[in-house]
């Protein structure tokens, strides 16, 4: 599906603490320890990173969110070339949120 904004084709998951390399613009799909899709989203950072987009996007999801970390095992990613248009990464996260049959937003319910 990402054509020739796929920067290398990845073959195998990261487990979620492990770093997911160099890339700035990305699409992830964390699974659950029966490989079971739970979520995806996107990565386009404004500014420069040290490490994977990815990888920092989801520390940003499971800090605090115990519920996560207990369910999210691993992640695969789908780095995307640096010039990869906007548009085409948001189009990209919701084509794959679709085609998992995952929720394009995750919020919890507040109580009045």
């Amino acid at each position: 599906m990402a054509g020739p904004w796929l920067e290398e084709y990845r073959c195998c998951p990261f487990s979620l603490g492990d770093d997911s390399g160099h890339e700035e613009r990305a699409v992830y799909i964390v699974v659950n320890a029966d490989d079971m899709a739970c979520y995806a989203g996107r990565t386009r950072p404004t500014r420069l990173l040290r490490r994977g987009a990815a990888v920092t996007r989801l520390r940003g999801h499971t800090t605090g969110a115990h519920s996560k970390r207990e369910e999210w095992a691993r992640y695969w990613v789908l780095p995307l070339q640096p010039d990869t248009p906007d548009e085409f990464v948001d189009w990209l996260e919701r084509t794959v949120q679709a085609r998992l049959g995952l929720p394009r937003r995750n919020r919890r319910w507040r109580r009045a």
